[in-house]
């Protein structure tokens, strides 16, 4: 949305293609709202050290320079929007609508208003990319299905990925069901390549209660609130972490594995039970109150589940991908994280490469001789014929996400990940070779395809680096490495084979 908004700004008309209703089903709808900022007290040189710090050095630093130049105008343009942002030293924060409401709700709702306010962009909802239309090395649009599930090829001089990240293929996540490597899926086997797929980070307290979504409890946490383990314990005091604010915002990873040892021993809880009743009605505690579990008289079961994937595809200034015609923004995004995402920065660089690769596509639309015909251009029929499949793809998808957490999990080993790679390159090509009879099949298969896709990415890239760094933890190497491995995993997809290709080269952060 912050990408069509910049483009139609810059002058170009814009069709925004949306598998669903934009912002809603997205993990923006899900944040708390914080975004990394810089002001007159927390300078651009204050950001980049500490995000290059967070990421172990493994970061692109012209791309983080990029972005904390970028962050000091995140403010104003929440403001612009007519959003209430409460300010603090290095974080702004949405305010919600109501205390029972997210506050990515009112972002995510508050934008969509505004961008379809605006003429020039079209707003297509139901339609499912299943490839980008590549003319040797130039994208010059995309392929896939309507609601009807009628395949359509639709044309336009620039493409913009704005796909996510892939934390829907674990089993413990907290982003929304759709969220499943699709974006990823579909950059490599239009041959970019993709960087540090092996980092996925964690948040540590996610509800794992049976029976209750697994939803973050979000922070920021009252003082009265406590981890305890299966003996009782206060994990917090037990190994000197402070507070639990301050290890959930700079020592996120080292978190998420203490937490997942402690559960290996028994269920780790959240007590509130000590938090004043003033407080169960402000947000965030207030969030809780809609759950079907009485938080206030009883501790929750919480353990880490995936939270964010830190690999994706490299751009330019401009938000251009190494293809031509083809933008990129948002988490599917590689550069700015490195091993580790610093709090707050996945929204700002919504904001940030948004705007980048919606004001760079419009200048590449603009100066284009290729004429945008998008949506009148038909393909062939999506089946022929009706074939009666018996796959069970929620089942299956239960498979890939087991494996997945089970593999390339918050602890990985070599051991681990080899069976892991095998098994779900067997799995992508029984989907592959699996026939469906109706759009909602064919929905399922897409999606797992992409999901086995993006977990084989990570698996290769994991087996690959021999050390532990940031949030990627291996048993067999558990120590950083920086004589090393100050270096970034890059990995390419050979269709022609059905394999990976994997190097690594020197970290671009000097």
């Amino acid at each position: 949305m912050v990408a069509a908004r910049a483009a139609r700004r810059a002058g170009a008309n814009v069709l925004l293609i949306d598998r669903g209703i934009p912002g809603i089903g997205t993990n923006t709808a899900l944040a708390n709202g914080m975004f990394a900022v810089t002001t007159a007290s927390y300078t651009t040189d204050d950001y980049t050290r500490d995000v290059l710090v967070t990421g172990k050095k493994i970061n692109r630093l012209s791309y983080v320079r990029q972005v904390a130049e970028g962050a000091s105008g995140v403010i104003p343009f929440l403001r612009d929007l007519g959003l209430d942002v409460a300010e603090s030293a290095g974080t702004c924060c949405v305010r919600a609508s109501a205390p029972e409401v997210i506050p990515g709700v009112t972002l995510a709702r508050r934008l969509a208003v505004e961008m379809r306010g605006l003429s020039g962009i079209e707003v297509l909802s139901g339609f499912h990319v299943t490839a980008l239309l590549r003319d040797g090395s130039r994208i010059h649009g995309v392929e896939g299905f309507d609601k009807e599930g009628k395949q359509r090829m639709l044309h336009a001089p620039v493409v913009v990925l704005a796909c996510g990240g892939a934390g829907a293929v674990y089993e413990r996540n907290d982003n929304a069901r759709t969220i499943l490597g699709q974006g990823y899926h579909l950059a490599a086997r239009a041959g970019l390549e993709l960087r540090d797929m092996e980092f996925i980070q964690s948040y540590p307290i996610i509800i794992a209660e049976p029976g209750l979504p697994s939803m973050m409890i979000y922070p920021p946490y009252p003082d009265e609130g406590k981890l305890l383990n299966a003996a009782g314990e206060d994990i917090v005091e037990k190994h000197g972490l402070g507070n639990i604010n301050t290890a959930i915002r700079k020592k996120r990873d080292a978190f998420s594995v203490l937490l997942m040892e402690e559960s290996r021993r028994g269920p780790v809880v959240m007590d509130l039970r000590g938090v004043p009743e003033s407080a169960w009605q402000k947000h965030p505690l207030s969030l809780l109150n809609r759950l079907h579990f009485d938080a206030r008289r009883r501790p929750v079961r919480i353990a880490p589940a995936v939270h964010f994937c830190m690999g994706g595809v490299a751009i330019d200034g401009e938000g251009k991908t190494a293809l031509d015609g083809l933008y990129a923004c948002g988490e599917m995004v590689w550069g700015l994280h490195g091993a580790n995402r610093m709090g707050g920065n996945a929204l700002t660089e919504c904001v940030v490469s948004g705007t980048m690769a919606g004001c760079g596509a419009a200048k590449g639309a603009l100066s284009s001789e290729r004429v945008a015909t998008a949506g009148k251009e038909f393909g062939p029929a999506a089946h022929s014929g009706r074939i009666n499949s018996e796959v069970d793809f929620r089942g299956m998808r239960r498979t890939i996400t087991g494996l997945a957490w089970r593999c390339a999990g918050i602890i990985r080993s070599g051991k681990d990940m080899e069976e892991g790679l095998r098994e779900i390159t067997e799995i992508r090509n029984t989907l592959l070779g699996t026939p469906v009879d109706s759009l909602p099949e064919r929905i399922a298969r897409e999606d797992l395809v992409s999901a086995a896709f993006v977990v084989g990415a990570v698996l290769e890239a994991s087996l690959g680096r021999c050390e532990s760094r940031g949030t990627f933890i291996r048993s067999d190497y558990p120590l950083q490495d920086d004589a090393n491995w100050l270096k970034n995993s890059v990995i390419t997809y050979d269709e022609a084979g059905d394999r990976w290709h994997l190097r690594f080269e020197q970290a671009m952060n000097g």
